[in-house]
């Protein structure tokens, strides 16, 4: 019988972000799954840390969404709905990636391509090794690379509000692949089109690719 997950005790009790790192790790690893119950007390016992720092951290998480709370109730691990995905997610995604590639085409240079490749090969030895979590880690390293040509504080702080709620649904749909190469494939694809195709052409692929049906496998 497998043993039930625990947090790890933490060495130095002044770090809360080392708190919130813990828990969010645990999180998109999958060994809290949506739905599953957060106490305090539980977790305060695990990590030996006293209740302030563990609380304080619950709401740091339920401010990036990846738990949810209300007074006198429970606090859980968040999911993702459909129609989050579909009518919010996605469309802000493609706005905000298409926005950068659009005022921006003119920086993608040989280092940005460079530095794009390198993601694409960690990505490509992630799927090899069958590592969901970093697929996932890396999937967002190459969108927040696309991102990044846009030196924005309007830009990030739009994407800051998405990034771990994409990050609960890529966790929760990609599970569901059969073939982790397609992820590694769809991103050559992206540096191609980005590297020799019209912005008529980036925007059809690009699109495609955020609203591709396997995007919803995991509400199938």
């Amino acid at each position: 019988m497998m043993e039930p997950f625990q947090f790890k005790s933490q060495e130095n009790l002044s770090l809360r972000q080392r708190v919130i790192n813990d828990i969010k790790n645990a999180i998109l690893h999958g060994h809290l799954k949506p739905g599953d119950k957060l106490k305090e007390l539980e977790i305060s016992q695990q990590m030996s840390v006293s209740r302030g720092p563990i609380r304080e951290a619950l709401r740091d998480l339920e401010a990036m969404g990846l738990i949810v709370s209300s007074p006198y109730r429970e606090t859980m691990v968040a999911d993702v709905r459909k129609d989050e995905v579909v009518d919010l997610l996605i469309p802000v995604r493609l706005q905000l990636e298409m926005f950068a590639i659009k005022q921006n085409q003119l920086k993608m240079d040989d280092t940005f391509f460079d530095k794009m490749k390198i993601i694409v090969d960690h990505m490509k030895i992630a799927a090899d090794q069958g590592d969901l979590y970093e697929l996932v880690e890396d999937d967002i390293r190459f969108h927040e690379h696309v991102l990044a040509l846009e030196n924005s504080s309007y830009t990030t702080q739009i994407w800051s509000g998405i990034v771990n709620r994409l990050r609960l649904h890529f966790i929760k749909n990609t599970s569901r692949l059969t073939d982790l190469q397609k992820v590694v494939n769809d991103h050559i694809a992206l540096m191609e089109v980005l590297r020799t195709g019209t912005i008529d052409r980036i925007e059809t692929i690009w699109a495609t690719h955020i609203q591709d049906e396997d995007c919803l496998l995991c509400f199938e």
